[in-house]
């Protein structure tokens, strides 16, 4: 009798035991599901005045486009912060142009840098959404030509720093996933007595500015590196093949290979947020419009079709799911590492 019913108690802790199991799992494909459908994409756009830019927002499959910015001077270079909260880019509203912060929906807009004698662009956000790395530029350097360098501040504008000060040109900084180094593009090791824009390269920092890497060492142009999720694999934009096309390389710089391979310009990749699609601009229908593929460049899809011109896609992040203290509680925040199973490398 005793054997009888522990065994019907062991029976009966294993089907509760199934039963949190599978609604453990129903959970998290429910989180999944919720994720990918909340994944947003902001963008530049010339839609509603062709002497004028402002900032959008659209579905990842390009559906519900809301305008965020409104004002009579340029917008553009958007870029979400790890939490979702925040969305800076650069304006010209405040001369000479800097670097502002909103609210996802366009509310309350502040200028971080509020710099009179330099013009800041391309914000990028450290992992932790502490920092923001961003190019600056308007000083002569020795050759006659602005010097441009990659600076970082503190999220809230404070602690303007420069990280590589160098006589050349640096641009379009990237933080890497982990936190640890800066990809960007730069024309340091071009030939100056020729003064051509055909011989930029991808760099690598670290974040403290020291120890700068050329990845791509090539004589062609490559420029606009942004970080996959997961840190293995930077995508750049490159003329390499005689024509400006999305590329994707391992983090070290070896094994580049080109994803678009199309006749018409395609360039300004950004990942997304699980690393299984890249979005881009292009020129493939005859008008500057804002595509999506997967990750090893195929199904490419034209998400804004609009007959003005739309640029600058950056991929809004999705919160992960992690376990609370207490080992019961999932909540949702940060941001998530995520493979990428196209096997691209």
């Amino acid at each position: 009798m005793k054997r009888t019913l522990l065994k019907q108690k062991t029976q009966a802790c294993y089907l509760r035991s199934g039963f949190l199991a599978l609604a453990v799992c129903l959970f998290l494909v429910s989180v999944d599901l919720a994720q990918s459908a909340d994944t947003r994409i902001a963008f530049v756009s010339q839609r509603l005045d062709d002497r004028n830019a402002e900032i959008f927002l659209m579905n990842s499959d390009g559906k519900r486009v809301r305008r965020l910015t409104e004002h009579p001077q340029f917008d553009a270079a958007p870029a979400w912060s790890p939490d979702r909260q925040k969305i800076t880019f650069i304006s010209f509203r405040d001369e000479p142009g800097g670097i502002y912060v909103m609210n996802p929906d366009g509310t309350n807009l502040i200028n971080l840098t509020q710099s009179p004698e330099a013009k800041e662009a391309s914000p990028s956000w450290s992992p932790d959404g502490k920092q923001i790395a961003y190019r600056s530029w308007g000083i002569f350097n020795a050759n006659g030509f602005f010097q441009s360098d990659i600076w970082v501040m503190d999220a809230d504008g404070a602690n303007q720093h420069n990280l590589t000060n160098h006589i050349a040109s640096d641009h379009d900084p990237d933080w890497s996933p982990d936190g640890l180094q800066i990809a960007f593009y730069s024309d340091r090791d071009k030939a100056w007595e020729f003064d051509t824009w055909d011989n930029r390269d991808i760099y690598v920092i670290n974040a403290d500015g020291t120890h700068p890497i050329n990845l791509t060492n090539h004589p062609a142009d490559d420029h606009h590196p942004t970080w996959s999720p997961d840190g293995l694999q930077i995508a750049f934009s490159s003329d390499r093949n005689g024509n400006l096309e999305i590329y994707v390389m391992n983090a070290d710089g070896t094994n580049p290979i080109n994803l678009t391979n199309h006749p018409a310009v395609d360039r300004g990749p950004d990942w997304s947020p699980d690393g299984m699609q890249i979005a881009f601009e292009s020129y493939r229908d005859g008008n500057l419009e804002i595509y999506v593929m997967n990750a090893d460049g195929a199904n490419p899809i034209n998400l804004t079709q609009h007959p003005d011109w739309d640029r600058g896609p950056s991929w809004g992040p999705v919160p992960s799911l992690s376990v609370a203290s207490n080992d019961r509680l999932a909540t949702l925040w940060g941001k998530v590492k995520r493979s990428n199973t196209y096997g691209v490398r």
